[in-house]
């Protein structure tokens, strides 16, 4: 399937031809209805913008399901474009059928029930095409303003200072390594974290309580479940898991889902 134009995304290029011809082809429908004496001279030009716009939504809809493959699409958003693209598609061949009747008609005798049943369908593909544009539009701009506020919440965080030198005791100087029972001396040394284990993520296998463990890291990643723009069901089945190639496979150029991933860090993978 095709999945890039000149190096763009095909979905976001599609998606222009059923986003202004489908409503500009519903309100020619609308206007040859009321209008008969219009027919002749715009039926034509109407059943060409028309079947321009359903072309449009199934390229739109096939792009968008290579696209969800890569960088995962809201469940809501890509049912209302497979809606959207039956309904142009039937808007096409039963508007398509009248408008090629009425295009030399005589606009006495077609004022039957047929034009309002194709405006009805109109109607339809018109609502579907606003409601599909605007989930697409707020998923896009809900996914930029979550990775504004995982990059604020990163650049909030306050970065570790060196503790302040502190005077010798007066006591002693001595600064020499401090000998154990046994005689072997021995340097201070910072303890390290020992991490987690695939037993613990394996522990944490349900959507309640959803660990994964990407790259070297685990993540708790329970409360991305319902907020998953792919749906739930893709990260419930990796709970428990290590999701790396899964991951990487769909997330590897997406720079906001590795910011969103690392909200949710507990620690390194031991």
């Amino acid at each position: 399937m095709l999945e890039d134009i000149l190096g763009l995304p095909a979905h976001p290029l599609f998606v222009h031809l059923p986003v202004v011809l489908l409503p500009l082809s519903a309100l020619g429908i609308f206007a040859l209805t009321l209008k008969p004496a219009w027919r002749p001279r715009f039926a034509i030009v109407v059943l060409g913008v028309l079947a321009l716009g359903a072309l449009g939504a199934v390229g739109a809809w096939a792009t968008g399901d290579d696209l969800a493959a890569k960088v995962g699409l809201p469940v809501q958003h890509s049912e209302l474009g497979m809606w959207t693209t039956l309904a142009a598609v039937v808007l096409l061949v039963v508007g398509g059928i009248w408008l090629w009747r009425v295009r030399r008609a005589d606009p006495a005798s077609e004022r039957g029930v047929f034009g309002w049943v194709v405006s009805a369908l109109a109607l339809v593909v018109l609502v579907l095409i606003t409601l599909t544009g605007h989930s697409g539009a707020t998923a896009a701009w809900s996914g930029v303003e979550g990775a504004t506020s995982v990059v604020e919440r990163q650049t909030a965080t306050p970065e570790p200072t060196a503790p302040e030198p502190t005077e010798p005791s007066t006591g002693s100087t001595d600064a020499s390594p401090t000998p154990t029972a046994g005689g072997v001396t021995s340097e201070a040394t910072t303890p390290t974290p020992a991490g987690y284990t695939m037993a613990d993520v394996e522990a944490h296998d349900t959507p309640e309580d959803c660990w994964v463990a990407i790259n070297g890291n685990v993540y708790d990643v329970t409360e991305w479940i319902p907020q998953h723009p792919g749906g739930p069901d893709r990260i419930i089945a990796l709970c428990g898991t290590d999701a790396t190639a899964q991951f990487t496979g769909q997330h590897a150029q997406t720079d906001v889902a590795k910011a969103t991933l690392e909200t949710f860090l507990l620690g390194p993978l031991g």
